[in-house]
């Protein structure tokens, strides 16, 4: 697949749009050039969508935003947890919500080293928030 940049609530959409829908095949015959579909039904989906890729958009973020707090390469679920004083089941819910989207990794670690480079430390909680929606990724797409 060609890697393409975007941010990281537009891969979680996309992502969330082609596991909706079945997969990549089912999706390009429904939505993709040529298909019956109408942009009606393609942005009714997106909006059904868009909570779970935003969920994960944040999970990918906050696990970048402890890393760079702990000045670590690498995070587990159970540090991420730890660090955001989550809820076990709630974690690990939000865990499996993104290896659904992100079936290529167990963790976000690698998407969360491309972010940890980009966050200043002087950033405050509302730039941080802003962050699945204005920072730009590196991801394998179709």
């Amino acid at each position: 697949m060609p890697k393409a940049t975007d941010t990281v609530l537009g891969h979680c959409i996309l992502r969330a749009l082609i596991h909706d829908q079945g997969g990549e095949e089912a999706t390009k015959a429904k939505f993709g050039p040529g298909s019956s579909g109408s942009k009606w039904s393609a942005l009714r989906v997106a909006t059904k969508v868009t909570p779970k890729a935003s969920r994960v958009a944040t999970f990918i973020v906050l696990w970048a935003v402890a890393m760079r707090d702990e000045k670590a390469d690498e995070f587990s679920i159970t540090e991420y947890q730890r660090y955001w004083n989550e809820n076990e089941r709630q974690a690990y819910r939000v865990q499996k919500e993104f290896r659904e989207l992100w079936p290529e990794y167990e963790t976000p670690n690698e998407l969360a080293r491309q972010i940890v480079r980009h966050i200043d430390r002087r950033m405050g909680k509302r730039d941080a928030a802003r962050l699945p929606m204005t920072l730009r990724i590196e991801a394998a797409v179709s």
